[in-house]
């Protein structure tokens, strides 16, 4: 009988693991090709316009910043790049601050989306008093993650529904 219990689990693990597998494979081998995005980020008292911003790893964003009301600074987190921007500017002033260096001014600054995850943008410049506040989010797909878990758990469910079906062996007619 432990015999019997014992291979019921390994049989439950071996599922969840290929469907574990599944998933992440599924998602490899879905991915979008790399795109140019060309996005406008406006910036007034206390919010960028769009807050989320969502695009798929490879892709190379083209970014234009504008302010509306007051000067705002814009931090990209994990992509090292900080920028000002005045309202009465169509260019803007960027700066990567690993490499040291001045500000430049520029009409849109261009990087490559090359780190999956989420990445906080926030205003880098003082602002007012709901400051802290002014912040958006980079989403950078694809998410393995995300897929592999719901192929472990599509591997989990398929697994209790073999090992734990009822038995037709003790049943007499």
């Amino acid at each position: 009988m432990k015999h019997l219990i014992d291979s019921k689990y390994v049989r439950l693990a071996v599922v969840i693991v290929l469907g574990g597998l599944a998933g992440f494979l599924f998602t490899a081998f879905h991915l979008a090709p790399p795109q140019d995005r060309s996005i406008t980020i406006t910036a007034h008292k206390y919010a960028y316009d769009p807050p989320v911003l969502q695009v798929n790893r490879g892709d190379r964003i083209h970014l234009h910043l504008v302010a509306q009301d007051v000067t705002h600074g814009f931090y990209l987190e994990g992509y090292n790049l900080e920028a000002k921007m005045r309202p009465e500017n169509d260019t803007f002033w960027v700066r990567h601050p690993s490499q040291g260096g001045d500000f430049e001014e520029v009409d849109e600054v261009s990087f490559v989306a090359s780190r999956p995850g989420k990445f906080r943008y926030r205003c880098s410049i003082t602002c007012g008093y709901m400051h802290p506040f002014m912040q958006g989010e980079l989403i950078v797909r694809p998410n393995h993650l995300f897929s592999t878990s719901v192929g472990l758990s599509m591997g989990l469910l398929l697994g209790m529904l073999l090992v734990f079906r009822p038995s037709s062996q003790g049943v007499k007619k």
